[in-house]
């Protein structure tokens, strides 16, 4: 089936409200009761052909009955304003003009008035993602995206079968509907590029999945939240994209083939690492997502686009991998965006961003130097640039202007969006600023009160300690530790405290304009860093979906681990023991956590220890791995490393906290094994 496709003039920073068809009404009508208008300004118009919302009538100048030459004084108004002046019309000299004209201009601002109020309260509406998916919906919703519809009955489908074809002018989606239920997507190019064909099916199956109905569902509870996002996302790049010259959709994926590329280098890389070689290519792309220079993945997660993920919660975990979906992951977005009021580096269109060896060679002087390990090859494609438009073309005295009438430049940039936000002190935004050549503003918003919001109406003074308490459930495994099966966790109870001694001003990285994807992979490390300073945070004084209360935290849940009739004699030997243990320690443990946040992460973690008080003082190093700098505990330890051939030492146990990622559930084996 073949798709109308837009090959007019550049659309860059067109919005919905230039759309042809959003015409004024006449001045002493509703919107919608003139026959001519209201087909223009209606959702509910012309389904035939798009060309019929850019030929409307309501677009002609409007021309009123009191248009005549001659002024007009019958009206009362026009009276009261000539007695008004108290001077002749004369001495004006407005002989020719007419009051009906005066008056239907300010007619005129009352309806623009009228105008931008009603596109005030569609484009709230369209802001609240309330339209269901429905033909009048998804035809709403492409008008509105300034992008064309053209209705096309299926013959032979049934009665109301129907195809919706919603075109750009460099791709289209293909919508099959049938009584206000959708069997089909599709997503298709004006041309056919290999970089970008690739990618059609993964991005179809996305948005027919956006728009059908889940087993059990009712179509009066199908929205188009998800299927309008990854549509924006589309249209986005179409209105940004100039043709000929620019094909932004192209762009993006050119950036993918490179970087996918470096990944499965960085794959081959791990496999000649002994202590992984025997491991999955599986789980060496993550351990290459979070350890190298990340993992490039096209429409993932249910997003239409390209993401660069370099985290993984559960990294460690066997079961984890690259597609996991139920793991939280930390990712950025690279799009394009309008290059507007910003000292940008122009797009460039090119799949040639690192060599075809991805490690460089021939090293000069300074890279030996300076480098610690392989230096990748980076390359610098050529200038993507435009024809010069036609209005330049034509316009005289500007044919032999430097610069103006030649070939120039996109006014689009690429744009990285982190997902999540990551939240960092100032000297660490602005190394990334300065990575990605950017001068943004900082905030003056302390790094915690960023991870930590204040509460409306809570006092707080930046320049004084800060304190912030969570009690939380930490589920522990006793009986797997001692080599018995145990089927559910036994849940203890931790008051977890962190302290705030130094507050440091703090940023959230949210958007990064660059222009190579090099500066990219150069910043990895530093968000690995927080990222997984943010995890350890969050999972210890921030409540987590599917996490069982504090309340369920009690001796009684003991009867999860499984018993012999042996352990029961030694639990009956030892109650003496026991019941002393217990008044000495609160059912709640008590855990102090000192965050410092500058120059390095650090975490001192306190909390009660034998007879006395534990302290492990843990620093998140770049790429998000964890040293333990200090303790007073460790040394306790006489325990070996499974296969017994050393004895365990304090990297063992800080590599302990990189995989369970929870301070609580750290400390419980630490004082199961120690204790």
């Amino acid at each position: 089936m073949s798709t109308p496709m837009r090959h007019g003039p550049s659309q860059q920073g067109r919005t919905p409200s230039q759309h042809p068809a959003a015409a004024p009404t006449p001045q002493a009508s509703t919107p919608f009761s003139n026959p001519q208008t209201g087909i223009a300004l209606s959702p509910h118009g012309p389904r035939s052909s798009p060309q019929q919302f850019k030929k409307s009538p309501a677009t002609g100048t409007m021309i009123g009955p009191n248009s005549s030459g001659t002024a007009n004084f019958d009206s009362p108004s026009a009276a009261a304003a000539y007695n008004t002046l108290g001077m002749a019309i004369n001495d004006l000299n407005l002989d020719n003009i007419s009051v009906g004209g005066l008056v239907a201009a300010a007619g005129r601002t009352d309806e623009e008035d009228r105008k931008k109020r009603m596109e005030a309260v569609i484009a709230a509406s369209q802001a609240q993602n309330s339209s269901r998916v429905s033909n009048q919906g998804l035809e709403r919703l492409a008008i509105h995206l300034n992008l064309e519809c053209l209705w096309e009955d299926v013959r032979g489908a049934g009665e109301n079968a129907k195809t919706l074809i919603i075109a750009g002018q460099t791709m289209g989606v293909e919508v099959g509907i049938t009584n206000h239920i959708v069997h089909s997507a599709s997503l298709t190019y004006n041309e056919s590029i290999p970089i970008l064909d690739k990618h059609v099916d993964k991005a179809s199956a996305i948005l027919l999945k956006d728009l059908s109905l889940a087993p059990g569902q009712s179509p009066l509870t199908k929205r188009l939240t998800a299927f309008r996002a990854n549509l924006e996302r589309l249209a986005t790049l179409d209105r940004l994209s100039v043709s000929p010259g620019l094909n932004c959709h192209e762009a993006i994926a050119g950036i993918w083939e490179s970087l996918e590329r470096l990944h499965r280098w960085d794959v081959h890389k791990l496999r000649q690492d002994m202590e992984l070689a025997n491991m999955s290519d599986e789980r060496l792309r993550v351990f290459a997502l979070c350890l190298r220079s990340g993992c490039p993945l096209m429409h993932t997660r249910g997003r239409i686009g390209l993401s660069l993920d370099y985290w993984k919660e559960r990294r460690k975990i066997p079961s984890t991998t690259v597609d996991t979906e139920n793991a939280r992951t930390w990712g950025i977005l690279i799009e394009c965006a309008p290059a507007a009021g910003m000292v940008y580096s122009p797009i460039r269109v090119s799949d040639k961003w690192i060599g075809p060896d991805i490690e460089k060679s021939n090293l000069t002087d300074e890279e030996m130097i300076s480098s610690t390990g392989p230096v990748l090859d980076w390359l610098e494609p050529a200038n993507t640039l435009l024809p010069p438009s036609e209005e330049t073309k034509t316009e005289p005295g500007l044919e032999g202007a430097v610069g103006l009438s030649g070939p120039k430049t996109p006014e689009v940039v690429f744009m990285a969006t982190f997902d999540p936000p990551v939240v960092v002190p100032h000297a660490v935004a602005m190394e990334i600023y300065k990575i990605s050549a950017t001068n943004t503003p900082l905030s003056n918003i302390t790094f915690d009160a960023l991870m930590f919001p204040i509460a409306e109406g809570e006092a707080y003074d930046p320049s004084e300690p800060r304190e912030v308490t969570f009690t939380q459930t930490v589920p522990t495994f006793a009986g797997a530790l001692r080599g018995k099966p145990q089927a559910e966790p036994v849940l203890k109870a931790h008051r977890n405290t962190l302290f705030i001694y130094k507050p440091v001003y703090g940023q959230v990285i949210n958007h990064l304009p660059f222009a190579h994807p090099k500066d990219l992979v150069t910043m990895l490390p530093l968000l690995r860093q927080y990222a997984f300073l943010s995890l350890l945070l969050t999972n210890s004084l921030k409540p987590k979906e599917g996490k069982p209360t504090a309340k369920e935290a009690d001796e009684e849940n003991d009867i999860r681990v499984l018993r012999t009739r042996r352990d029961e004699f030694e639990a009956f030997m030892s109650e003496r023991d026991d019941h002393n243990v217990l008044d000495k320690n609160p059912k709640v443990l008590k855990v102090d956590i000192t965050l410092t946040a500058h120059p390095v992460p650090r975490l001192l973690l306190v909390f009660p220890f034998k007879t006395y008080t534990a302290n492990i003082m843990v620093e998140i190093q770049i790429g998000g791995r964890v040293q333990i700098v200090a303790h007073n505990i460790f040394h306790y330890d006489t325990g070996v490393i499974k296969d017994g051939t050393r004895k365990r030492n304090l990297q063992d146990w800080a590599h302990a906290l990189e995989t369970m990622e929870d301070i609580g559930a750290w400390i419980e084996v630490i004082k199961y094994t120690l204790e």
